[in-house]
């Protein structure tokens, strides 16, 4: 089947998407520093039964990045919350991974009534990605120099491309088997060559402790989910992180997959897509009751 790109105008920002299929809509958010192709075989498949939606989230992929580079929780949340509404779109079960799966989880606090479903992968750990805490605490403060923040982003992008730490972008995203000849791999290199996408990687840095869950939680119940996670996620550890958020999201179900690290959807496809599809069949779509 093929999928065609897509462009919206959403919040003063050009968003790229895809479209595919027709019925119950699906809408799938990638990862940080990803892209709408890492859901490429769940997209094939629900296409065929479902209205499918994946987007390139701001500063990523095909979409522009915010004037201030800021990619903050709530502007992708806001971003998505203004596309289901130019779509008209009910009864959405909402996939998404890492950042993904934060934006989603907020979306269904804010707008329970729109969501059927809400399946998480991997999500974003917020500030507690970072293991030091020192630089939990400097990191976040960096947003308030523009010019130590220039300086900051260039060097990383400098570290991240020019130098021996290349060698783990992308590997970093897959399990140990990686398949360096595969289509997101190669994928990948490519657009890890490219200044926006850098850039955006780089701004995210400075921008995820945004994602700190433990602070939405605080006077929000976490909707009833299911957790995916990658036994060999090198991104958000499974060992130092999963149980941490297993217990702060009090899922009503989850699963960990073995061999596949942050991008378990692309490397165990035929796995996730019928994960996907069992939790969306198990949940049938009723009417949302305030």
């Amino acid at each position: 089947m093929t999928i065609k790109e897509k462009q919206i105008k959403l919040n003063d920002l050009t968003i790229n998407y895809v479209e595919s299929g027709c019925g119950i809509p699906i809408i799938f958010l990638h990862n940080g520093g990803g892209f709408w192709q890492s859901w490429i075989h769940q997209i094939n498949f629900f296409s065929k039964k479902n209205k499918v939606y994946a987007l390139d989230l701001p500063s990523f992929g095909g979409s522009d990045s915010p004037d201030d580079e800021k990619v903050t929780l709530n502007l992708i949340t806001d971003i998505l919350e203004s596309f289901i509404q130019v779509k008209s779109l009910k009864n959405v079960n909402l996939v998404g991974n890492c950042i993904g799966g934060s934006v989603a989880l907020l979306y269904n606090i804010r707008y329970p009534e729109n969501v059927n479903t809400l399946i998480i992968f991997n999500i974003c750990p917020g500030i507690k990605i970072y293991r030091s805490r020192v630089l939990r605490v400097i990191l976040p403060r960096v947003n308030s120099y523009p010019v130590l923040k220039n300086i900051l982003t260039t060097l990383f992008t400098f570290i991240c491309t020019k130098t021996i730490i290349e060698r783990q972008f992308p590997k970093i995203l897959f399990g140990k088997n990686v398949d360096i000849n595969s289509f997101l791999y190669k994928y990948y290199k490519k657009k890890f060559k490219e200044k926006k996408q850098n850039k955006g990687r780089a701004n995210l840095v400075f921008t995820v402790h945004t994602f700190n869950l433990d602070i939405i939680l605080q006077q929000e119940k976490a909707p009833k989910h299911l957790l995916v996670w990658g036994k060999e996620n090198k991104v958000v550890p499974y060992k130092r992180l999963f149980k941490y958020h297993k217990d702060l999201l009090k899922p009503e179900k989850t699963i960990t997959l073995d061999n596949v690290g942050h991008l378990c959807m692309y490397e165990k496809p035929a796995e996730v897509t019928n994960i996907i599809e069992k939790y969306i069949n198990q949940h049938p779509i009723i009417q949302y009751q305030k």
